[in-house]
């Protein structure tokens, strides 16, 4: 029953998708960010705490419930564009390189040809963020990692922001790309505001310092804040606008401000609260309609029926893997954040 089971999740993005998703010629650039939630291998690796995902764990990690999972990331990554795969893909929350290598190599996103950015970090559970990126439409310019110390807690460690520089190759533009997973508010959110300003400071210091090498950087800031837009980190350490008017070329704004208070969208659910903590921050470049661009309204959560689970009074969750310890059979418990890029005027193809 099992293996009728997993054919049936393998196939499932066929169905999604109408099999592969037809390349057609591209008129926007697609960059996707998505939380995994516990992407983890069925290893144990003694140098993290790892014991819950393994099949003697108490989650019960198996091989079957490894592959689901895998399954049905691709099965969401397929549904983003019916004609294209995305071009560069942000991720958090996987154990390290080898499940990006299992998610990829295996249909449909095998044929996507993506490569790989990641670095395993000092966090203590083991996950780390990372990039996927298509290289025919992506060069690799640059690549880092941005460390954060936290002077009050020096034994305290979280997952590294991953920069990636490259030139996206239709437009022949440069982006400045960063995937955050701040540290997250367990032992509530007051008692930890002062490690996700410390990880504010961190991606602010160095957007400045792009921005005063290059005032009209395109900079992309993507990821899990563990925060809302209208938080400490976002509006007084970050320092991301929410006015998007006449935008300075040199300073960041927050999409994602105006995707939850004036269009009412969310990517998590809490109880009966509603967010948005995987964000998009971008510099007053990047909103400006000259070669290569964002509108504000082509970033959105990406929400289809099978990624939710409705309770008995309607309310709805992302379907998730765990509820806890019990295996739910979902995708994440976060929705994953979509930035369709236009190409403007100036595109010089």
């Amino acid at each position: 029953m099992k293996k009728l089971l997993l054919i049936v999740i393998s196939i499932l993005p066929f169905f999604i998708c109408g099999g592969f998703p037809p390349q057609k010629p591209k008129t926007k650039f697609i960059v996707m960010f998505y939380n995994l939630e516990n992407l983890f291998d069925t290893i144990d690796n003694p140098l993290t705490k790892d014991d819950e995902y393994i099949p003697s764990g108490v989650k019960y990690w198996t091989p079957y419930r490894y592959k689901t999972k895998l399954q049905h990331i691709r099965q969401v990554i397929c549904a983003v564009d019916y004609t294209n795969y995305p071009d560069i893909i942000g991720v958090c929350e996987v154990e390290n390189k080898k499940v990006l290598e299992d998610l990829i190599s295996r249909p449909p996103l095998k044929k996507a040809g993506y490569k790989i950015f990641h670095r395993e970090s000092l966090d203590r559970r083991g996950i780390d963020n990372a990039v996927l990126y298509n290289p025919e439409t992506f060069k690799i310019l640059d690549t880092n990692i941005l460390r954060i110390n936290f002077k009050n807690d020096p034994e305290y460690h979280t997952r590294d922001i991953i920069y990636v520089k490259g030139i996206e190759r239709k437009s022949k533009d440069t982006l400045h790309i960063f995937v955050n997973h701040w540290p997250s508010r367990y032992g509530g959110q007051v008692q930890t505001e002062d490690l996700r300003c410390a990880a504010a400071k961190k991606l602010k210091s160095t957007t400045d310092s792009i921005l005063k090498i290059n005032s009209s950087a395109k900079i992309l800031c993507i990821g899990d804040f563990n925060d809302t837009p209208a938080d400490m980190s976002m509006l007084e350490f970050l320092k991301a606008g929410t006015y998007y008017q006449n935008a300075n070329t040199d300073s960041l704004y927050n999409i994602a401000y105006y995707l939850q208070y004036e269009k009412k969208l969310w990517t998590y659910a809490y109880r009966l609260e509603y967010d948005i903590l995987d964000q998009v921050i971008v510099s007053g470049q990047l909103l400006k309609p000259d070669n290569l661009y964002i509108n504000k309204d082509e970033v959105y959560p990406l929400k289809y029926d099978f990624m939710i689970k409705k309770d008995d009074l309607g309310y709805e969750k992302p379907k998730r893997t765990y509820l806890g310890y019990k295996y739910e059979g979902g995708f994440s418990d976060h929705l994953p954040m979509i930035i369709n890029f236009s190409f403007g005027k100036n595109n010089r193809l």
